[in-house]
């Protein structure tokens, strides 16, 4: 399996938080004041999210900013900004 791309990465975990908390795109969207097709494309790895997205997403779940970037490990990290 092909290793997924930081944008991939992103949108896994954002729909898993999400689900955690027992949200619809729909319900983020209206909390958040982001378009429902935004967060879609946020969680098919379409689009990479602004530090002001990320803190409005955070706040429409209701997780501290970092619970959506926990699964970048320093590893991680590295080896995408190499790219």
């Amino acid at each position: 399996m092909p290793r997924l791309n930081v944008g991939e990465m992103f949108g896994e975990r954002l729909r898993e938080v999400r689900r955690k908390h027992k949200l619809t795109q729909v319900q983020v969207s209206e909390r958040s004041g982001l378009a429902q097709n935004h967060i879609s494309e946020l969680e098919h790895g379409e689009r990479m999210p602004s530090l002001v997205t990320l803190l409005k997403l955070a706040a429409a779940i209701g997780c501290k900013p970092t619970d959506l970037l926990s699964p970048f490990t320093n590893a991680d990290l590295r080896s995408l900004l190499e790219k």
